[in-house]
């Protein structure tokens, strides 16, 4: 007997789709894709299989009835509806917006199914308690780790910061009670990264513009131009940044006497002249 898939596991309204149709299937012989397009009222015969390319949405008014015809209950056709509306969104808010609300209903039908990765884009410190702990010596000093971060954070939040980097396995504690940061490299759910990747850009970006008036200029580098250039230039310029960004890197890795840790943010973007 096949196994009916939970919609809270999925990061992907289409693959859910494909994977309910044939359990369903299973049972219900009659249950193709066509047959369920009939079922939710479209008309053409392989409008179904177009979606499950990604060469069709799921038009609105069509959830609700996928749905019935997925045999869900109200609380997972609450999820699927999130579900389809995060696949589908056209921007970095609509997505993230639907995300938080699929992770929100994930907690409550099982908190196992939630990535604790998503936890590392929610606030903007968890990276940096991560290179905190690489330069300083600190045991489950809360107060002590907590005051080193600018802005200062709490001390309660300092510590659930390393119990999740410690349930993600990014830290352990060595023999005399160090909290050190590990080898392991995180990895994000294909079905969420871009999401992950612009919340953390965001919260950069964010931390930026606070840093014009929390440092003296002695303390921080934050300059601009505005440039004139055609498409050649631009993409020299992002390749440029690119290579930057790995010397910066390799400069960090062979720095002997780090005490600081910074964000380095670098933009690239057009103003004017270029059509969206």
């Amino acid at each position: 007997m096949s196994m009916r898939p939970n919609v809270f596991a999925y990061f992907d309204s289409r693959r859910f789709l494909r994977d309910a149709q044939q359990e369903i299937k299973t049972r219900r012989r009659a249950f193709t894709l066509e047959f369920l397009g009939a079922q939710v009222g479209l008309k053409s015969k392989g409008h179904v299989s177009l979606i499950l390319k990604g060469e069709k949405n799921i038009p609105d008014e069509k959830i609700p009835l996928f749905a019935k015809a997925l045999e869900l209950d109200e609380r997972e056709t609450a999820f699927f509806t999130h579900l389809v509306h995060f696949n589908q969104a056209s921007t970095h808010r609509e997505r993230k917006l639907h995300l938080d609300r699929m992770v929100s209903q994930m907690r409550i039908a099982d908190r196992k199914l939630v990535p604790k990765q998503y936890a590392l884009c929610e606030t903007w410190w968890h990276p940096v308690v991560h290179e905190i702990l690489r330069i300083k010596d600190i045991r489950n000093e809360w107060s002590k780790l907590a005051s080193t971060l600018r802005p200062t954070i709490t001390p309660e939040q300092a510590q659930e910061s390393v119990q999740l980097l410690e349930e993600i396995g990014l830290v352990k504690q060595d023999a005399n009670g160090f909290w050190k940061p590990t080898d392991v490299v995180v990895t994000f759910g294909e079905g969420w990264k871009s999401v992950a990747v612009r919340e953390f850009q965001r919260h950069s970006i964010e931390m930026a513009q606070g840093a014009l008036e929390r440092f003296p200029v002695a303390e921080r580098d934050i300059s601009q131009v505005t440039l004139s250039i055609g498409p050649e230039s631009f993409q020299e310029l992002k390749e440029r940044l690119s290579l930057f960004r790995r010397e910066a890197l390799a400069l960090a890795r062979h720095d002997k006497n780090p005490d600081r840790v910074c964000h380095l943010n670098l933009s690239l973007f057009p103003v004017a002249g270029v059509e969206s």
